[in-house]
């Protein structure tokens, strides 16, 4: 085998056994190339190829190991965990029980009326580990929502409250209002947990869990058609941004969300003057503490 340049620069760079290997396959190149008289000569070719066989492991081995993201609703989202605020916000329409959650959680002394609020009702909830968070009550009304993206904007996680009892008639509603939520910049961004719950069990309510998830899957795809991007929720005019939820082509999902949905059922009232134990709350808020 006659020797060439490049070759005989390798055999001083790499070990003999590589270089058996490489010789070898010279020769086969070489011999199969030779009737061709083409002009190129085989150590170029064989360079060629070693040089197309690195690139490639190299896109293996180090392709992945820059910015991961992910399309979550036709939207590329940077997988680095963004920093959340400190208050667990309670949501819901008005009647939903919101305040009477609140009262579960908080055990505050002084006696907050459990009737429809006009104004912010505030606490603190102590974690297992003890952690201190503060707690918000926002009321349904259109003057309360005006503060809302301000309040999503420092918050750890989103309690969401249905009236079970009234669901089946204000199901459009509720979807509106969850729509609003789940397309708002900071909770999107975020990617802030939200526990959807299905309050007052213990009254004759005729809807489950998995009806509530079906129903706000169904109306949720159907707000997507017509109102596409995100809406103008009052205050946020000026921040909105182009969000879609779930995946486009796809029927609505909450699988399909970057955030952690999860439903419960339950009751928020206090039974007999005594507050009630409200377990997967408790172990949700729990579970999104970063």
């Amino acid at each position: 085998m006659k020797e060439s340049a490049i070759l005989n620069q390798l055999k001083g760079v790499l070990p003999p056994h590589i270089m058996e290997i490489i010789y070898f396959r010279y020769n086969q190149i070489d011999s199969y190339l030779k009737p061709y008289n083409l002009p190129i000569k085989t150590d170029i070719l064989l360079l060629a190829l070693f040089t197309l066989v690195f690139i490639i492991i190299s896109k293996l081995v180090f392709g992945s190991s820059g910015n991961k993201t992910r399309s979550v609703g036709g939207r590329a989202n940077n997988d680095k965990k963004v920093k959340r605020g400190n208050t667990i916000v309670i949501l819901g329409l008005s009647n939903a029980g919101k305040t009477a959650l609140l009262l579960n959680l908080t055990n505050v002394d002084k006696k907050i009326a459990t009737h429809t609020s006009i104004t912010t009702n505030n606490g603190a909830y102590i974690t297992e580990n003890k952690k201190k968070l503060s707690v918000i009550d926002v009321p349904g009304n259109g003057k309360a929502k005006a503060s809302l993206p301000k309040i999503l904007s420092n918050s750890a996680c989103i309690i969401y409250v249905i009236d079970g009892t009234t669901f089946i008639d204000n199901s459009t509603q509720e979807a509106q209002y969850l729509y609003d939520i789940l397309t708002n910049e900071s909770v999107y961004q975020k990617k802030i947990p939200v526990l959807i719950f299905n309050n007052k069990m213990d009254l004759d309510s005729t809807i489950d869990t998995e009806q509530v998830t079906n129903i706000l899957e169904r109306e949720l795809d159907d707000l997507r058609r017509t109102r596409g991007a995100t809406p103008i929720v009052l205050g946020q005019e000026e921040d909105k941004k182009d969000i879609y939820l779930g995946i486009e082509g796809t029927p609505f999902q909450f699988d399909h969300l970057p955030n952690d949905v999860q439903f419960s059922n339950g009751s928020a009232a206090p039974s007999k003057g005594e507050l009630k134990e409200i377990e997967d709350i408790k172990n949700f808020i729990q579970s999104t503490i970063l």
